[in-house]
């Protein structure tokens, strides 16, 4: 079996379980810094409890090994759900959904950047769909809401508010750089800094949060987001890209832009337009395309996890094997 396959299983696996998160956001309708220490606790408890099965008494080790680069992973990944819930709960998700398109450009540039590992001709095909499709949604949110006619008549758009619009930054930026540094790390999951993460978020939202008190007649859709969404999600997501490339991972990520969206009308009534649909259609098309290619592709530096490197100096509990990268190969 094609290992890179394996790869775009867990993402895909991960993307579905994610799928309804802006959604449930906006249902809960909940402080955003309220509901981060919640979703630190989905984190934390889901992580945590695999982390020591998985590792047992490696632990320690774990954190030995990867040194600043797991805890690096761990900042990235607490900032990066930070501003996404922040986001959804201040903006239009379908705008959120908008910007995460951008995940697989920062993939792609961080991979070169820090791993020497240039995406493959098929990956920057997809990435060109997929800003495609965000295009047509962009567009069509232009029109709907007559930001062509402010442009024209000198008025300019409606920015978003500064925290909201770095925010927006932040989610799509650190989403590839996460993936890239976890193709880094030497061990077979990152999940002990996915855990870190959560218990980062528990420790610091009681002081900004005015209330942790959980919403009323929301029960199940909070148990659900915190636990399998925020928890669950995660755990899939980030062991994709021990098989495929930041950029393959973050695209595959794209289809939370055409999942989202439904999950959005069915839950809180908000109907996706014309050109929402039409604009997700070709980000799910980028995604076939990827994933197809990658079928036939071999032996490309950029994904293969045939040629693996075993990691000396840990217990057999934390002993992994992970893909190498192009720079790895030539030394």
């Amino acid at each position: 079996m094609n290992p890179r396959l394996i790869g775009y299983a867990f993402a895909i696996l991960g993307v579905l379980i994610i799928s309804p998160d802006s959604a449930l956001i906006r249902k809960v309708a909940m402080d955003p810094w309220g509901l981060l220490f919640w979703r630190g606790l989905g984190i934390f408890g889901v992580a945590a409890v695999l982390s020591l099965i998985w590792y047992r008494g490696g632990l320690v080790q774990y954190f030995r090994q990867t040194g600043w680069l797991g805890l690096s992973i761990t900042f990235f990944f607490f900032v990066s759900t930070c501003s996404f819930v922040y986001s959804a709960v201040t903006l239009n998700p379908i705008i959120l959904l908008i910007v995460v398109a951008l995940g697989p450009v920062s993939g792609a540039v961080f991979s070169i950047i820090l791993l020497r590992e240039p995406p493959r001709m098929a990956v920057w095909v997809a990435i060109g769909l997929s800003f495609l499709g965000m295009g047509i949604v962009a567009w069509g949110e232009m029109v709907a809401h007559e930001g062509f006619a402010r442009l024209q008549s000198g008025q300019g758009l409606i920015l978003p508010p500064w925290p909201s619009l770095l925010a927006l930054f932040f989610v799509p930026t650190l989403l590839g750089l996460g993936f890239t540094l976890t193709r880094r790390i030497k061990q077979p999951n990152i999940w002990p800094s996915n855990a870190l993460a959560g218990l980062l978020a528990m420790v610091i939202m009681p002081f900004f949060a005015p209330t942790l008190e959980i919403p009323s007649g929301v029960f199940w859709e909070f148990t659900f987001l915190i636990i399998a969404v925020s928890g669950l999600s995660f755990i899939f997501v980030t062991l994709a890209p021990r098989w495929i490339s930041s950029a393959e991972t973050s695209l595959v990520f794209l289809l939370e832009t055409l999942l989202g969206s439904i999950w959005i009308w069915l839950l809180i009534g908000q109907r996706p337009e014309a050109h929402e649909i039409a604009g997700g259609g070709v980000v799910g098309l980028a995604v076939i395309v990827v994933v197809l290619t990658a079928v036939r592709a071999k032996g490309d530096p950029s994904g293969s996890a045939d040629d693996s490197v075993s990691e000396g100096g840990s217990s057999s509990s934390a002993t992994a094997t992970r893909p190498k990268t192009e720079a790895e190969a030539r030394s």
